[in-house]
C-alpha cells in the first residue's frame, strides 16, 4: 500500500513511514491540544511538495479566523491558500441539511480540487450527539469510498474522545488520542496512536510540543528499533582531563564509547571534574556540555577560575556548551534533542552535568531507568564517550525516588565524592572513589582531587 508521509518530524517515524493513501485517520482530543495546526503543518508542508490539501470545516468559525492564528507558524505560506490548499466550509450544510449534505459537499469539492489529502474540521459537535449510529456510519462508509476512489488521505478532527463517532470507530483506518496532561504544576502535551490499520507502529504514548515550526514529535526512546543491540566498548581511550585519575586507571583514561557517572553532593567537585573532561576535547574528538542546572556563561567562568582550557577549546570549535531541560521539556524530547545535537555536531565528547535535569520529568518515576539504559546504548552506538554528574539528593527530589542500583548499573564506570567533613581534609581536597571501571581496573581505590583556582588538578 502506497503512504502518504506527514512529512512532521516524529509522526513519521511512530506511523513507520506514514499515513496510507486513501485511509480514513480520526484525531481526536480537547480544545487547544494541537490538532487544527498539526493538520495544517500537514497540508503546508504537502503543498511544498505540490500536494493538494482540501480543508473543510464544520465550525461557525471563520477560515479567516484560523488563518490568523496560522500565519505565526514558519510552516504557514499565503501564496498556497486557494492555490494549493483550498478552504471550504460545510458548517451550513451540517447544520441545514446533516450528514447527507455533507457527503454531497464533500462529493463535489473532491471532485473539483482532485486533493491527495482531506481534512474535516469539526464534525464531533454537539448536534451529532442527537444523530442515529445509523446515519454516522453511512457518513464514514460514503467517505471512506470517495477517499478511496480517489487515493485521497482523510484525516477528522474531533473535539471529542469518540462518544459521538463511536458507532464508525471500527470503520476507520487510524485513531490517534492527544491530550494535555497534566500532574501538579508541570504539564505535557502527549499523543496515542489508538488504531493503525496494515502496519506496525511504535505503540504507547509518545509527547509533543507545539512552537513556531508547527508540530514536534518525540517518539519514547526506548521502543525505537535497535540497529545493533551487541555495541562494544572502543580500543582506544579519551583522557578524563585530570592527569591524577588517568594515572590511577590501568587504561591510562576512559574507553571510547564508554558512560561514566560521577556521584557526588553539592560542592564536591562533580562539575569541575565534568568541565576537566570537556576541555580535553580536540577537533579528532569534539566535545559537547549538556548542562540542566547552570547556565553556560557560569561554566565558561567556573573553567577560567580552575585554569581549565574551556575558552580555548570552544574558539576552537571543538567544544560546545548548551542547556537541557530549562524549557520544560519532557524526557523524551531531552533524549531526542541530545541525540540530534550528538550527530548534528559529530560528538564524541558529552557531558551532562545534573542528572537530575532528566528525572524532574512526569514520566521518569515509571520509565526513566529503561530510557537511560536506551540513551547510553544510543551513545555508544555513536562510539561517544559519555560523562553524567548527579547529585543524589536533588534527584531523590526530582524523580521521586533515590539514587538506586538501577541508575548506576547502566553506567560503565562509576566514580563518586566522598561526603568528608572539611576538618578531616583540606579546604581544596576532594577524595574521589572509584567504585566501578568497565573493560579495565584502577591501581588505587581512590584518588585525591584538588581544586585550585587557576590550577590543573
Amino acid at each position: 500500500m502506497k503512504r502518504l508521509a506527514t512529512l512532521v518530524e516524529g509522526l513519521d517515524e511512530i506511523l513507520n513511514g506514514g499515513l496510507f493513501e486513501g485511509g480514513v485517520y480520526i484525531f481526536e482530543g480537547p480544545p487547544g491540544v494541537g490538532k487544527t495546526t498539526l493538520a495544517n503543518q500537514i497540508a503546508y508542508t504537502l503543498a511544498r511538495r505540490e500536494v493538494r490539501t482540501l480543508y473543510v470545516t464544520m465550525l461557525a468559525e471563520s477560515h479567516a479566523r484560523m488563518l490568523q492564528h496560522m500565519e505565526q507558524q514558519i510552516f504557514f505560506d499565503q501564496q498556497e491558500v486557494n492555490a494549493r490548499v483550498f478552504y471550504v466550509s460545510g458548517y451550513r450544510e451540517l447544520d441545514q441539511g446533516g450528514l447527507k449534505a455533507v457527503v454531497e459537499l464533500l462529493r463535489g469539492e473532491l471532485l473539483r480540487h482532485r486533493p491527495s489529502l482531506l481534512v474535516i474540521d469539526g464534525l464531533v459537535i454537539d448536534s451529532l450527539e442527537a444523530m442515529t449510529n445509523d446515519s454516522v456510519r453511512q457518513f464514514v462508509h460514503e467517505l471512506q469510498s470517495l477517499v478511496s476512489a480517489m487515493s485521497c488521505t482523510s484525516l477528522i478532527l474531533s473535539s471529542g474522545t469518540g462518544n459521538a463517532l463511536s458507532a464508525e470507530q471500527t470503520m476507520v483506518d487510524g485513531i490517534f488520542s492527544f491530550e494535555d496532561h497534566g500532574f501538579h504544576w508541570r504539564a505535557e502535551r502527549r499523543m496515542q496512536v489508538r488504531k493503525f490499520r496494515g502496519s506496525q507502529i511504535i505503540r504507547g504514548q509518545h509527547t509533543f510540543c507545539i512552537s513556531a515550526q508547527g508540530l514536534q514529535f518525540f517518539p519514547r526512546l526506548e521502543s525505537l528499533p535497535l540497529e545493533d543491540g551487541n555495541v562494544k566498548l572502543g580500543d582506544s581511550v579519551l583522557s578524563t582531563g585530570l592527569p591524577a585519575l588517568d594515572d590511577v586507571l590501568h587504561a591510562k583514561g576512559l574507553f571510547t564509547g564508554s558512560a561514566s557517572v560521577v556521584i557526588g553532593h553539592t560542592g564536591t567537585g562533580k562539575t569541575t571534574l565534568a568541565l576537566a573532561f570537556a576541555s580535553a576535547a580536540n577537533a579528532s574528538a569534539p566535545g559537547l556540555v549538556l548542562s540542566c542546572t547552570e547556565l553556560g556563561g557560569d561554566l565558561r567562568r567556573l573553567g577560567a577560575e580552575m585554569g581549565l582550557d574551556i575558552e580555548t577549546a570552544i574558539g576552537a570549535g571543538a567544544l560546545a556548551l548548551k542547556s537541557l531541560g530549562h524549557e520544560d521539556e519532557s524526557m523524551d524530547e531531552m533524549g531526542h534533542k541530545l541525540l540530534r545535537l550528538v550527530d548534528e555536531l559529530k560528538i564524541r565528547r558529552l557531558v551532562v552535568d545534573g542528572m537530575a535535569g532528566l528525572a524532574e520529568t512526569l514520566a521518569f518515576p515509571e520509565r526513566g531507568y529503561r530510557f537511560l539504559g536506551r540513551l547510553l546504548m544510543e551513545l555508544r552506538r555513536r562510539e561517544v564517550t559519555s560523562l553524567f554528574t548527579v547529585d543524589p539528593h536533588a534527584l531523590a527530589m526530582a524523580a521521586g525516588t533515590p539514587l538506586a542500583e538501577g541508575v548506576t548499573g547502566w553506567f560503565d564506570n562509576v566514580f563518586s565524592f566522598e561526603p568528608e567533613s572539611p576538618q578531616k581534609r583540606r579546604v581544596d581536597q576532594r577524595v574521589l572513589t572509584i567504585t566501578k571501571v568497565r573493560g579495565g581496573s584502577a591501581a588505587e581505590p581512590s584518588v585525591d582531587i584538588f581544586i585550585r583556582p587557576r590550577t590543573t588538578c
